[in-house]
Parts: C-alpha cells; structure tokens; sequence
C-alpha cells in the first residue's frame, strides 16, 4: 500500500511539473495566449536640482557715530551677500564699490537712526543695505543681504 501511494504522488508531482512548464514556455500547446507584457515606464525624467546660491563674505565695517563733533558710539558689522552663482565673480569684483557705498549710507544714515530711537533696527538695516546692493549691482544679482554680526561700542 505504501508503494502504490508513493507511485501516486510521485506521479502527481510529475504531471504537475510537466504543466507548469508546458504553461511557461509552451503555452500556445494549452491553448492559452501569454499577454503581453506591458511596456516597461520610461525612466523618469531628470529634475535638475535649484542651484544653491553663492555666498560672498564681505569684511568688517566700522562706522564712528559721531553726535555734536564727539565720537558718542563705534558700529561694527559683517555682512554676507547671497547671489546668484554665474553672478559670483561680479560681485567679488564690485566689492570695493558696494564698501565703499555701506560705508557711505552709515555714516549719514546711523547717527539720525541714533537720535531717534538710541539703537539700531536691524531688519531695516537689512533692507536698506539690500537695497543699496541692488542698485549697485541690479536686482537679480543680489538675492539678499544678511547682517552677520553687529557690535556697538
């Protein structure tokens, strides 16, 4: 009895096989039309990553505020430009320019600034020296300026 059962599923497991194999590569034989398969996705397209904005260091500017012809306080701050990247070296070559006009704004603009208030608000700072590097450079060069540092003595 055992032997005739072992025939038996040794004989399952044969056809078995014979038909899973007949089905993968011969399925015409069965009857049965293998669909095509569908048409592989084009790889997606290439998304250029934004390029990251350059940085341009700019070194310290003192400005003396001086109320009725005595040094009353001493400004210091640092200021980093954010610009374009292909707009990198024009900037580096205009920084003398752009000095030169900071310096120029702070010592007209600070010691009203310190008349009126007796301290100085940073973010208009920051949008007036933006505004004056946009001028100077024009307004797609320049993205922003960020006052690193600011010291009063």
């Amino acid at each position: 009895m055992k032997r005739v059962l072992i025939i038996v599923v040794v004989a399952l497991l044969l056809s078995a096989g014979v038909g899973v194999g007949v089905y993968v590569f011969a399925p015409s034989l069965l009857g049965v039309e293998k669909t095509a398969d569908a048409a592989p996705e084009p790889p997606p397209s290439v998304v250029e990553a934004p390029k990251k904005p350059s940085l341009v260091h700019m070194a310290t500017i003192d400005v003396p505020i001086v109320s009725d012809g005595v040094i009353d306080r001493q400004v210091h701050f640092t200021v980093l430009l954010i610009t374009a990247p292909e707009s990198q070296v024009t900037v580096q070559d205009g920084l003398p320019r752009l000095r030169n006009a900071f310096i120029q704004f702070a010592y007209a603009a600070f010691p009203q600034q310190f008349e009126k208030g007796g301290h100085m608000e940073l973010p208009r700072l920051k949008v007036s020296l933006k505004q004056i590097a946009q001028r100077l450079f024009g307004g797609d060069v320049i993205h922003d300026v960020l006052i690193q540092s600011y010291f009063e003595m």
